[in-house]
């Protein structure tokens, strides 16, 4: 008589299957959305910092732009160069994940490690951070590096172990990120506070080796810092000043700490926040694991802590807080106990990354409801933008093309490569504002792009003695108008 196989082993053989499905499901959603993904507005924009490199930029730190610059010395495919670095930072994390788990566990387990990589992959944020080419996939690799290497840390240093390159390894890799993104510094402030707080309990690294830490972090800073103190603190004015409403009243303090909150809890997925809440306190790890699943907690309270208070002066956005998440990544299956709930997690995410790669890459979802949302709208039709608008140059003689919007411009420019393409926005400063700067202004005839959300302001009007409307450019899908942009003729005598 054959024995029967346990009835524990038989399921776990089946959720394997299921996992491997939903795994198979997800890279394929993610090598589609490569080959086929329209380009969006920032990821042009960022594509273009690389053709202009410099110490730094108005917007970020300038580590994404000089990858890409490199990338280019490999491929001059400009779809390429902006999707290949969230794939390779995608399978970065992806082992880094996977060595993690293998050292919380002690072994290699596979039905674990595939467990813990497929709810990775359903978190929102990253389905969407790793498949367009914002800092963020960089941001994140770089500090799931360094959260990996404090785990080591302390993993080493409670055994008696030499453990100080660990240290010295995650302050190098934190160091990249906040040269990659200015909001890794919520993961450093965190950390650093930890330390400070909890110095008798935990030991930790010395005053000394903090202080080296801090030169270390701040060496590694001084290409955004000369940069901007040859741009008149440009970036910084822009982020510390300039983005800062000093006139909030209480309800839109309200309203912002409301879609702060909101949207960390969609972007994260509602399933590991609910379960999170539950089980925050919970966790038999051994002391040093201990140590750290304290460490991540206490990151998350701070960095929301921080966000919120950060509401009273400018709207904050929800993925400022995804550098607090990924410490608390490798205890994923600790915090989401249940079967039932993970499920409902890898469901939630499985299908934010389908509608995220039909929405971007074949039609609008938001048509089939009305109106369709202009972050995606203006992705579609640009064959026919450029198009029409290289017929309005030659019939104008048309030596510069201005755009009322950072986003139109860039994607102009990405499309066309028109590098002479320029952008002038009527409430804010962008980069394109420091590369006008150091060339020269508007020449005879001008074509002026701009639509309803972005319409000419006082800015352009300023620069031009007269200004004729010529045309609209409509842009539909099927029989659904997605865009209509204006086009005016600018004059200089």
């Amino acid at each position: 008589m054959k024995k029967r196989a346990p009835r524990n082993s038989i399921i776990e053989s089946k959720e394997s299957i299921l996992l491997v499905f939903v795994l198979m499901i997800l890279l394929t959603c993610k090598a589609l959305f490569f080959i086929f993904g329209n380009p969006l507005p920032d990821e042009a924009y960022y594509w273009l910092w690389s053709k202009s490199i410099a110490l730094s930029y108005f917007d970020h730190p300038p580590l994404v732009s000089w990858l890409q610059a490199l990338l280019s010395f490999f491929s001059i495919n400009k779809y390429f160069l902006i999707r290949a670095l969230p794939f390779f930072s995608l399978v970065s994390v992806l082992t880094i994940v996977i060595v993690w788990q293998k050292y919380i566990l002690g072994k290699f387990d596979f039905a674990a490690c595939l467990q813990i990589v497929v709810l990775f992959l359903t978190f929102p944020i990253f389905a969407i951070f790793f498949s367009i080419s914002f800092p963020d996939y960089l941001l994140i690799t770089l500090l799931f590096g360094t959260s990996f290497c404090l785990f080591l840390y302390f993993e080493r240093n409670d055994k008696g172990k030499v453990a100080l390159h660990y240290w010295y390894l995650a302050v190098l890799l934190f160091s990249l990120a906040l040269l990659t993104k200015y909001n890794a510094i919520l993961l450093g402030i965190g950390v650093l506070a930890y330390f400070l707080y909890y110095k008798k309990e935990i030991g930790g690294p010395s005053y000394g080796h903090i202080i080296v830490a801090a030169f270390i972090i701040f060496l590694t800073q001084t290409p955004v810092l000369f940069w901007n103190l040859n741009n008149d603190l440009a970036s910084f004015s822009f982020h510390l000043d300039h983005r800062l409403d000093q006139e909030k009243d209480i309800a839109s303090i309200l309203k912002n700490i409301f879609a702060f909150l909101s949207g960390a809890l969609l972007a994260f997925s509602p399933f590991f926040i609910v379960n999170l809440k539950k089980n925050f306190f919970s966790g038999k790890y051994a002391d040093n694991r201990k140590k750290f699943y304290t460490l991540s907690k206490f990151v998350l309270v701070f960095s929301v802590a921080f966000c919120i208070i950060l509401s009273f002066f400018t709207n904050v956005l929800y993925y400022w807080l995804t550098p607090a998440i990924i410490l608390l990544i490798p205890f994923m299956t600790n915090i989401i106990k249940a079967k039932i709930w993970q499920y409902f997690h890898i469901f939630y995410g499985t299908v934010i990354s389908l509608i995220l790669f039909i929405n971007m890459s074949f039609y609008p979802i938001s048509a089939f409801f009305g109106d369709v949302d202009r972050e995606t709208a203006i992705v579609f039709g640009w064959e026919k933008i450029i198009r029409d608008i290289e017929k309005e140059k030659v019939e104008h003689g048309i030596e510069r093309v201005v755009f009322s919007d950072y986003r139109l411009g860039s994607l102009y420019i990405f499309h066309s490569g028109d590098f002479k393409a320029d952008v002038v926005m009527e409430k804010r400063r962008t980069q394109f504002d420091i590369w006008r700067e150091e060339r020269n202004s508007f020449g005879t005839n001008t074509l002026i792009i701009a639509d309803k959300d972005f319409p000419i302001g006082k800015k352009i009007l300023s620069r031009f003695d007269s200004i004729e409307f010529l045309r609209d450019i409509e842009i539909n899908i099927g029989n659904k108008l997605v865009r209509k942009y204006h086009v005016f003729l600018g004059k200089n005598t």
